[in-house]
C-alpha cells in the first residue's frame, strides 16, 4: 500500500516535471515567453520523483545488475545476490540519511530559498533527508525479509 502511494507520487512528480517542460516549451515557441521558475520547478518535481521512487526500489529488491547476474545461475547466485544487494542498499541508505539529516538539521530557521521561485530550502532539505530516511527503513525491512528467507522481489 505505501509502495504504492509512494510511486503515484513519484509518478505524479515526474508528470509535473514534464508538463512543466512543455508548457514552458509552447509558451516560447507561441508567445516568446517562457514560464517563471520552469527549470527550478522542473528540476525539483523530477527530484522528487526520483527520491520518493528509491524506497520502494530498496524495499522490493529491484536491482537490475543483482537480477541479470542471478539469471545465469539462479540456484547458486540469487541469495548471495539478493543479501550482498540488501546489504549495500542498507550502507548507502544510512550514509544518505544521515548525511541529508544532518544538513537538513543545519539549515533549519535559515533565510536560504531557491532562487527562481524563493521556495524555504530547509523545508526542501527535510523532505529530501525524510525521503532518505524512509529509503534506509525499507531497506531494513528487505534485510529482515532477506535473513528470515522471504523472497518479495520486484
Amino acid at each position: 500500500m505505501l509502495s504504492r502511494l509512494l510511486l503515484l507520487f513519484a509518478a505524479a512528480s515526474f508528470l509535473a516535471g514534464a508538463a512543466t517542460t512543455v508548457l514552458d516549451v509552447v509558451l516560447r515557441g507561441v508567445a516568446a515567453g517562457n514560464l517563471p521558475g520552469a527549470i527550478e520547478l522542473t528540476t525539483l518535481s523530477i527530484g522528487l520523483g526520483a527520491l520518493l521512487s528509491i524506497p520502494v526500489c530498496y524495499r522490493k529488491n529491484t536491482h537490475v545488475a543483482a537480477h541479470l547476474l542471478s539469471e545465469f545461475n539462479p540456484i547458486t547466485f540469487r541469495r548471495p545476490l539478493r543479501l550482498l544487494g540488501t546489504v549495500f542498499s542498507l550502507i548507502f541508505a544510512g550514509t544518505l540519511a544521515t548525511i541529508m539529516a544532518l544538513y537538513a538539521v543545519e539549515k533549519w530557521g535559515g533565510p536560504e530559498t531557491t532562487s527562481d521561485m524563493q521556495l524555504p530550502l530547509d523545508i526542501l532539505l527535510t523532505i529530501a533527508a525524510l525521503a532518505f530516511v524512509a529509503a534506509l527503513v525499507a531497506a531494513v525491512a528487505r534485510l529482515a525479509d532477506v535473513l528470515r528467507g522471504v523472497s518479495s522481489d520486484g
